[in-house]
């Protein structure tokens, strides 16, 4: 491959099986003979290392820009605040600007343009970044530190990270597989807008379908290719009529994964259920739905291996 291939696994709701996706995907390309990275953009809830089993290492800050206000240095001329997109600066005439954190977008615009360098960054750590391995697959992780609200500033951090890795070492992975927070908010549009491949995950429920229909509205927004898997499809008995539904608003659907007592038993090994070394039943309905979405895949995306 001359370039890594990216797919984004998202949804618009918490709890429809993203993540036990994007694991097996990701478990899928290995067991084919690609090279995978795994990245973990669910920064408020990662938990794809717990899928792996593996160990986080390489702890490192996320940091966030506040603006500091020198006095001795400031003339007290408002063109900070009078420049603020998100008014962050409280400023009265011939006062010093009061920075406002919660509402600091991080922009740096206040530091770049005081004409006396009277503003320095005070930088707050507001989460971390991690690296692990499991299974011959490579995983970057966010973690968002409690209290905080800056989700996208992680996200963005592993994006510029998988820039990075893909600018000095093109040929390290084939495939990158993207796991999103749930919703349709700023950090799910990041990872979505880098994506080559969506694939939005959903359920066979009321909530899964509105929350379904407005992802994909932003991955319409965004131009970029999806087809989406039902996950849970044997739930209620309502499999039939929900993928007419989907046909009837012109939804390609890649496959869908019924209940499964053995999708069930691998998360709590810790070993992802189509993991070679695992004792999976090839037989069971959640293997072989595996094996046919991926086979599907195989064949929309024009994978070469």
């Amino acid at each position: 491959m001359l370039k890594s291939k990216i797919i984004c696994v998202t949804g618009g709701k918490g709890g429809t099986g993203k993540t036990l996706v994007a694991v097996n995907l990701a478990i899928m390309f290995k067991n084919r003979g690609y090279k995978v990275l795994l990245i973990d953009g669910d920064v408020e809830n990662p938990n794809t290392f717990l899928l792996l089993n593996a160990k986080l290492k390489n702890k490192t800050e996320v940091h966030y820009f506040l603006p500091k206000i020198i006095e001795d240095k400031c003339t007290r001329c408002g063109l900070c605040a009078e420049n603020c997109e998100t008014h962050a600066l409280l400023y009265i005439k011939n006062s010093y600007p009061i920075p406002m954190s919660t509402v600091c977008s991080g922009c740096k615009l206040c530091y770049k343009i005081c004409p006396t360098n009277a503003i320095e960054p005070d930088l707050k750590v507001i989460g971390w970044i991690y690296t692990a391995s499991a299974f011959k697959i490579d995983l970057f992780l966010g973690e968002l530190k409690p209290s905080e609200a800056r989700s996208a500033v992680i996200v963005n951090k592993l994006i510029k990270n998988l820039e990075g890795v893909i600018k000095t070492e093109p040929e390290k992975y084939d495939i990158v597989i993207l796991d999103t927070a749930p919703g349709a908010h700023c950090d799910v549009e990041a990872l979505i807008n880098s994506a080559d491949l969506v694939i939005p995950v959903t359920e066979p429920t009321r909530f899964g379908k509105l929350d379904l229909l407005r992802i994909i509205e932003l991955i319409d927004l965004l131009k970029k290719e999806y087809k989406t898997i039902v996950n849970r499809s044997s739930l209620l008995g309502y499999k039939e009529k929900f993928l007419l539904e989907l046909e009837e608003k012109g939804i390609e659907v890649l496959g869908d994964i019924p209940l499964d007592e053995d999708i069930v038993r691998s998360y709590c090994q810790g070993i992802p259920l189509m993991e070679k070394s695992r004792n999976s039943d090839k037989n069971g309905m959640g293997y072989k739905s595996f094996n046919e979405i991926f086979e599907n895949l195989m064949e929309w995306g024009e994978f070469s291996k």
